[in-house]
């Protein structure tokens, strides 16, 4: 089957591609024109006949920054919302002739009757992102969590999803990744190329103390991210066990505080369980209670938000454990997320 990319920044093409390791948008895919125009007027193909496809310029030529087609968001959702070739990552998930879940979610404008600004990351939002300071005065565009040319660091030149944050305005915490053959040092495992459904991707866990994930996410949501040493997550003169205040995204592992703050028993004999960190490359198989679980499984951000937003509150799934893990979950109540891993309720 062939699999589609989701989640990536959403830059235009010109056509369908063949699916190639890795994310869009990099190396032998990086096509300047599918973003950029020289002089803000096309009306022809670049066939030497005039025909082919090209992406026509927006309402206003001459205005937009870099050369592009058009702006940002507009530009990007030109093929990432409602097209059969990319991956629709705007709300309804539409156009793309898959119906695998989106490991990401789907982002929100304000524009439909089932995706609220409440809900995840919404395009044009100048809200400043909870738990931090920055925001961008200019609305939230895809290149806020995107690199357009999938440029990375000397240790990392395709980071997972081209994820690079323009907070410090240099490319930093890229997440890295494996395809089809995991390697344990990277953050996340794509089992073959370009496979973005929520069941094809997994999560290593390189360090025990850390989520590369979690640290690319805590750039803009600074203080919701941490371990158990991190004065913003836990309040270690406090009594044992009741002095964390947010819940880490890194270094305590299910199970680990025992007295019914988290239950390993609990996660594994549930059937469908929610993504979370394995230092082994070992998680289960789905739709199996899970008896020989490792003891060392971490959940992180993703376990319970989707990164771009779903229809509900806060980007979170509310699973039962009974039904595969869509972008949803299958339930209906928020302590349905929280029964995952711990027994109280």
């Amino acid at each position: 089957m062939k699999r589609v990319l989701v989640g990536v920044a959403a830059f235009v093409l010109i056509a369908a591609v063949p699916v190639m390791a890795g994310d869009y948008h990099k190396g032998a895919t990086l096509s300047c024109q599918e973003c950029h125009v020289m002089h803000s007027s096309q009306q022809h193909g670049y066939n030497a006949n005039g025909g082919g496809n090209f992406t026509a310029i927006g309402s206003a030529p001459g205005t937009y920054d870099y050369l592009l087609r058009n702006h940002i968001n507009e530009l990007c959702l030109t093929c990432h919302d409602n097209q059969t070739f990319a991956p629709d990552v705007l709300e309804e998930n539409g156009g793309t002739a898959l119906t695998l879940g989106r490991q990401a979610g789907a982002l929100n404008n304000g524009s439909s009757a089932n995706y609220f600004h409440a809900d995840g990351h919404t395009l044009g939002a100048t809200d400043v992102a909870p738990g931090g300071t920055w925001s961008n005065p200019d609305g939230l565009e895809c290149t806020d969590c995107h690199q357009p040319h999938g440029r990375g660091t000397s240790s990392n030149s395709n980071p997972y999803r081209n994820l690079g944050n323009s907070v410090t305005g240099s490319f930093t915490a890229p997440i890295s990744y494996a395809v089809g053959t995991n390697d344990l040092t990277k953050d996340v495992f794509e089992y073959s190329a370009a496979s973005y459904d929520i069941g094809d991707v997994d999560f290593n866990e390189p360090s025990a103390d850390s989520s590369g994930y979690g640290e690319f996410c805590q750039l803009c949501h600074t203080n919701f991210h941490g371990n158990a040493s991190s004065p913003n997550m836990r309040n270690q003169l406090g009594p044992a066990g009741e002095e964390w205040f947010r819940h880490p995204t890194a270094g305590i592992d299910i199970g680990d505080l025992g007295g019914g703050h988290s239950s390993l028993t609990v996660f594994k004999n549930r059937l469908y369980r929610p993504k979370v960190m394995s230092p082994t490359g070992d998680w289960g198989t789905q739709g199996v209670a899970w008896a020989a679980a490792p003891t060392d499984l971490t959940p992180s951000c993703f376990s319970c938000h989707k990164g771009h937003g779903n229809k509900r509150a806060f980007g979170l799934i509310y699973p039962t454990g009974n039904a595969a893990i869509d972008e949803e979950g299958d339930g209906t109540m928020y302590k349905e997320l929280c029964k995952a891993c711990h027994t109280q309720g």
